[in-house]
């Protein structure tokens, strides 16, 4: 998941994917699945109601992005690709939207009338107004996905992406550009044994608070609120 123009990539990032990738299964190459996620993204700006069927029916090849190590490599490069990972270490329980409110959302973003537009056990979306052009903020929960691939997909197409540590919780943190903007999108994801969670922030307007500011608090509450 090259740098948006405009903000418009990014209004139509990944957060479409909220949820369905956390099923556990061995990957396939990066630049595939990087590729399925662009075709997904071009058909959001097209039609909407065509979004959410490819979006159910690419489940399984987005899935397969998540049966790496922390370093990318394939732990069990004997295993069928698409095959569930039957030793993934997992890590602690995360409340739904990581225990973290649609008030708290917010008032962190300063973003006025979000509305919740998707939300379920292991992802939750936030978009103004309800509509999908406009900032955008999400939580997604991967179990038995290592955080690996997700950092390579993010190198492909991100600014910069770097180490961070939130709590003694070890992870990336990538940032977005817009040529207008300047840094106006900020991904955090920290990874859990074989599991990882991901906060993305997204502003696509002037006067915004600083995206990785408000990612790495929106992590913190939702590591605090683990169990």
């Amino acid at each position: 998941m090259p740098s948006s123009p405009a903000g418009t990539k990014d209004q139509f990032n990944r957060h479409i994917e909220v949820g369905i990738r956390g099923s556990g299964y061995s990957a396939f190459c990066d630049q595939q699945a990087f590729r399925d996620k662009q075709q997904v993204r071009v058909a959001m700006r097209h039609n909407m109601t065509a979004l959410a069927f490819a979006a159910v029916t690419l489940i399984p090849m987005l899935a397969a992005c998540s049966g790496s190590d922390s370093n990318g490599s394939d732990p069990n490069p004997d295993q069928p690709q698409g095959m569930p990972v039957a030793d993934a270490n997992h890590g602690p329980f995360f409340p739904e939207c990581g225990g973290v409110s649609d008030e708290t959302v917010g008032e962190l973003t300063e973003v006025a009338g979000l509305v919740k537009t998707a939300g379920n056990s292991v992802g939750c979306q936030w978009l103004a107004g309800g509509g999908i052009v406009g900032p955008h903020f999400s939580f997604s929960w991967y179990r038995g996905s290592p955080i690996g691939r997700e950092r390579k997909t993010e190198e492909l197409s991100r600014a910069s992406v770097e180490d961070i540590n939130i709590d003694g919780h070890g992870g990336f943190i990538a940032v977005g550009t817009d040529p207008a903007l300047g840094d106006n999108l900020c991904e955090v994801g920290i990874q859990f044994s074989d599991d990882f969670i991901e906060w993305s922030v997204s502003f696509n307007q002037e006067s915004f608070p600083d995206p990785c500011d408000v990612a790495k608090e929106l992590t913190r509450q939702s590591i605090a609120n683990s169990k």
